[in-house]
């Protein structure tokens, strides 16, 4: 029979030029008349993963290998699948083959390392590299994939003299230029590193590859504290790459921790844009803190879950013994999560509950860290691990339900949870909205922030607690504040406060602001001054500058400089009245009002982030402070500020009453906790899942 010589040679040409639909139709109708012909089924295959239709692509490369066995170039290219479809172990083998039928290639033996690598077999895939180099020594590629093995064994100085050896080899690549800053930035030498960096990008000016360059220069600059550079390079990062969806995540945040907002509404139109388009990369948590929907914040979500291969979940739980709870944090340690759930940690029954913590963050020598670590039953220092080793401890001790506390911030686990270590898995406390991820199973809310009638906008079964969701301790300690003088506070003047952090700070909120205080000439606002950075005077400055563009002059906006936590909740005794800020309201900050006795104004927004506030108060016995909308709360505000008696019966309840309500019970807060657990353990053993609320008699 004829060969299909033309035909074929047509078919690649559509493939070399993109087409890649009318490629496949044309690979297609080859096989048809020639349904062997291995050269048809491989670069077809290959079109077919290029398209993203992995199943596809991967029977066209197997039936390619049935009629041409030898042929390494389809090995290598069903590895390529096999990896994609989450089959490492099968992409080696395939691998393995390929380098057997030609084992004189240096870039088939720097793949079969590169899967090794990924697979934690560090020591072999330096075998496989060595192997590489001793076909051509002078390889760039392989000199890097040499200086990454090294690396994974902990040879870090090894590691970098390779990535030297790599640059003098090809001086523009980008690859062994930004493993060799990681390396410097991980051994704490960062001039060194920005200096990499910086000599990286002169060689490679304007090219668009050398984004991840100038986005890794941001990261560093960020961690030193410099965060106006950080915002420079993440937007030079954009200009090369315009898709760079953690560079945009990043420049939206940053531009609200430094509250300038010259460019807010374009960043922000742009990440909603990006979010709907499923742009990958794109963070959720930095949508909390922007004007979006319950709808767009799972979107978000999911795009991002998408990005953790994820494990069919396991199997239910275990029939006898106590239940096996576990929380999951980078946060044991000096942090407003530890802050709030300590108490809940040691109240925990352990005649009933085994109880451990995997610790995934550094341990900070804190007093914090000291009463986290005797909390639990076993706490298991987890730092640095990576989420393969995390998840096989958590398997190996048979953990019925772990309790992720981190959610999409900064420091998450999700590669461990998207492994699915345990049958039951929850998200609570850390994160105030949807993982949008398959594998968490539960959502931990209250009928405030998460009422039934919102479940859809949520990927998990929702839990409601029957008060508030948050929980918090009444160990807090409470500093004796100096008098107002002392904190450059008028000592006549209307004290409005509110000690969020600058990024849920926002033009809208502002507006709002202003008009209280056109409203209320005595009053002043009390903000949090910026964290000891570089560029600490950058977040005051800015802000001064916004109540000035509204007529606020700025003197009657006051900074209070950070300090330690009791003396920072002795502040708010100085204070008249928290104002609460939106979409993304007070939550640490406004229970610590409370606490402290200070009362805190809000209205009810429309996500989990925007209506934290309002389920503290409605907990503490305050729903009076509830506002309905934006207006409601500006003319609340300014109500209360002319009417000293309703603010001070507000104090009065919260000196009394507040402080036995059900937002400050540790004990009744850990048994529904603990009622809802076992619901969830009842659902596992059952097969079903249902939105319920904890009911503490229900033991």
């Amino acid at each position: 029979m004829t060969q299909p010589s033309q035909a074929f040679q047509r078919a690649v040409e559509l493939h070399r030029q993109g087409q890649l639909a009318q490629a496949i139709a044309a690979y297609d109708a080859l096989l048809v008349r020639w349904p062997a012909h291995a050269e048809t089924l491989h670069y077809s295959g290959v079109a077919l993963y290029q398209s993203g239709r992995l199943d596809a692509a991967r029977e066209r490369l197997e039936r390619s290998q049935r009629s041409e066995p030898n042929a390494a170039d389809a090995w290598c290219n069903l590895a390529l699948v096999l990896q994609a479809q989450g089959q490492l172990h099968q992409a080696i083998a395939a691998l393995d083959k390929a380098v057997h039928h030609d084992p004189g290639v240096p870039a088939i033996w720097n793949n079969l390392a590169g899967a090794l690598l990924a697979d934690g077999r560090a020591a072999e895939a330096e075998a496989a590299v060595r192997r590489a180099l001793r076909i051509d020594a002078n390889d760039p590629n392989s000199l890097f994939n040499l200086a990454l093995c090294c690396e994974a064994q902990g040879r870090p100085d090894e590691a970098l003299q390779h990535c030297d050896a790599a640059l003098r080899a090809a001086p523009g690549a980008i690859p062994p230029a930004g493993l060799k800053a990681q390396i410097e930035r991980a051994q704490g030498r960062f001039d060194t590193a920005l200096s990499t960096l910086s000599a990286a990008l002169a060689r490679n000016a304007g090219s668009p590859a050398a984004a991840p360059l100038c986005f890794q220069r941001a990261g560093l600059e960020e961690q030193q504290g410099h965060l106006v550079a950080a915002a420079q390079s993440l937007r030079s990062t954009l200009d090369l790459d315009p898709a760079h969806g953690a560079a945009l995540s990043d420049l939206l945040f940053l531009r609200k921790q430094l509250a300038d907002w010259s460019d807010l509404a374009a960043l922000r139109h742009r990440f909603r844009t990006g979010v709907l388009a499923g742009q990958p990369h794109l963070s959720p948590f930095s949508l909390l803190s922007d004007p979006s929907s319950r709808a767009e914040q799972r979107t978000c979500a999911t795009n991002w879950s998408r990005l953790f291969p994820a494990r069919p979940a396991r199997p239910r739980v275990r029939t006898g013994g106590a239940p096996r709870i576990a929380y999951l944090s980078a946060d044991f340690r000096q942090h407003p999560t530890a802050v709030l759930a300590a108490g809940m940690f040691e109240e925990h029954d352990r005649a009933r509950f085994h109880v451990t913590a995997y610790s995934t963050g550094a341990d900070d020598s804190s007093p914090m860290r000291k009463r986290l670590v005797a909390a639990f039953d076993r706490f298991v220092d987890a730092h640095d691990w990576d989420a393969h080793r995390l998840a096989e401890r958590i398997v190996a001790d048979d953990i019925d339900v772990l309790v992720d506390l981190k959610g999409h911030t900064l420091g998450a686990a999700t590669g461990a949870l998207a492994l699915r270590p345990a049958p039951v898995q929850v998200s609570y406390l850390g994160y105030p909205g949807t993982m949008g991820a398959s594998y968490i199973d539960y959502l931990i809310g209250d009928p405030i922030v998460t009422p039934f009638e919102h479940a859809g906008d949520y990927a998990e079964t929702l839990v409601q607690l029957p008060g508030c969701y948050q929980v918090n301790d009444r160990q807090r300690a409470i500093a004796d504040p100096p008098p107002r003088r002392d904190l450059g506070l008028p000592e006549d003047a209307f004290v409005f406060c509110c000690f969020n952090q600058a990024y849920k700070f926002n033009p809208e909120v502002f507006d709002a602001w202003a008009r209280i205080l056109a409203a209320v000439p005595r009053g002043v606002l009390w903000l949090l001054g910026g964290n000891a950075t570089a560029d600490s005077g950058v977040v005051e400055a800015n802000l001064a500058r916004e109540a000035e563009a509204r007529g606020v002059h700025s003197d009657r906006v006051v900074f209070a400089a950070r300090r330690p936590n009791a003396e920072y909740l002795g502040l708010y005794r100085r204070a008249d009245l928290f104002l609460d800020t939106w979409p993304y309201n007070a939550h640490t900050t406004a229970s610590d009002a409370l606490w402290a006795g200070c009362p805190v104004l809000t209205f009810l927004g429309e996500t989990f982030a925007g209506r934290v506030a309002a389920s503290l108060l409605t907990a503490v016995g305050l729903p009076e402070l509830i506002a309905p909308d934006v207006d409601g709360y500006v003319g609340q505000a300014v109500a209360l500020a002319n009417a000293g008696d309703t603010l001070a019966r507000c104090r009065l309840r919260l000196a009394a009453t507040g402080r036995a309500s059900a937002l400050f019970d540790t004990t009744a807060s850990t048994r529904a906790l603990e009622a809802a657990y076992l619901r969830m353990i009842g659902q596992s053993r059952t097969g079903t899942r249902a939105p319920f609320v904890a009911d503490v008699n229900a033991r």
